[in-house]
């Protein structure tokens, strides 16, 4: 009799031993399965300090709020950007590292570099863009250039006379100047590295205009440094007319536009979570403000929409690039 009271206490425990196993794994494979629950990275293809670096900081201060966890930022810099924009295409697609990028990367790259380690369209996961940084064209506020319609009507007159500043090769700036001379606009190219010298160059008068990102000229067009002439999309500077406005359908893949990716195959759940956390966030009036300030317009697109409009510039830069006689 005590020997079978014995058993039924040694099979109780047992079974209570039991129970607590299968409550510690349904425990543990309900974490797994709940998104995010450790920090993220994202990774930055730029130099800290930049307008994605800027815009990452000001959206990823609220996303930690609305995902519940630390964004940490990570540069890795390098090839115009390939560096960082090809580290992501081989990272584990879990959700926990993602990427910040500008358009270049998807639409020029790959049609003007002559290694690029991916496919732009097919070895990344969209899932949010934001905003785009402008290309404009600006003159010191002093020339005679005070219009676009000016610039035009001087270049047409006296073609290759002009000299327009870039920030360097095969930037957005660069692709500008080269897209309006196959319309007839002839100027000479005079790239340098960077926005600083650029802008020095053209205060200095050594350069009749230049080709920048919205975001570099604002604050030298604000001190009554430099003028608008025109821009690739619409600014929130009254009377400045967008090259679309002048005839040239093809201006709005001439800006960089400014996103969040993932890599591929990143699964549905973890991409509709993030997709809508993204954009709650990049909606908030604070961020819009915030962004605004920087130099970056605002115009949400989802996944579905980022891909489809970086695959239709990835067109309109091909032909582009082709019409101006640029190579890999």
């Amino acid at each position: 009799m005590k020997l079978e009271k014995h058993g039924i206490i040694v099979i109780g425990m047992i079974i209570a031993c039991l129970s607590s196993v299968n409550l510690w794994i349904s425990k543990a494979e309900g974490q797994e399965k709940r998104f995010p629950s450790k920090p993220i990275e994202l990774i930055n293809n730029t130099p800290p300090g930049g307008p994605l670096d800027n815009g990452a900081r000001i959206i990823t201060g609220e996303l930690t709020k609305e995902l519940g966890v630390a964004i940490s930022l990570s540069y890795k810099t390098g090839a115009g950007g390939l560096t960082g924009a090809s580290y992501i295409t081989t990272a584990k697609p879990d959700g926990y590292t993602l990427l910040t990028a500008s358009s270049n990367v998807f639409t020029l790259a790959p049609l003007l570099e002559k290694e690029v380690p991916y496919d732009p369209s097919k070895d990344f996961t969209f899932i949010a863009y934001y905003g785009v940084s402008p290309t404009v064209l600006v003159s010191e506020s002093s020339s005679s250039l005070v219009s676009f319609d000016a610039l035009a009507k001087f270049a047409k007159a006296k073609p290759g006379t002009l000299n327009c500043g870039s920030t360097g090769l095969n930037t957005m700036g660069h692709l500008l100047i080269e897209f309006l001379r196959t319309r007839g606009i002839e100027m000479v190219h005079v790239p340098f590295k960077g926005a600083p010298p650029t802008i020095s160059n053209l205060l200095g008068k050594h350069v009749d205009l230049a080709a920048l990102m919205y975001s570099a000229a604002l604050p030298h067009v604000k001190s009554g440094e430099l003028r608008f002439l025109a821009s690739s999309h619409k600014i929130p500077e009254p009377g400045v007319p967008t090259l679309k406005e002048k005839g040239f359908s093809e201006g709005e893949a001439l800006g960089p536009g400014i996103g969040f990716l993932a890599p591929p195959n990143l699964p549905k759940p973890i991409l509709g979570q993030l997709a809508a956390s993204f954009e709650k966030v990049i909606r908030m009036p604070s961020v819009v403000a915030s962004l605004d300030k920087i130099g970056i317009i605002v115009d949400y697109k989802g996944p579905d929409e980022f891909k489809k409009m970086i695959i239709d510039d990835y067109g309109t830069m091909g032909k582009i690039i082709k019409a101006a006689g640029l190579n890999k």
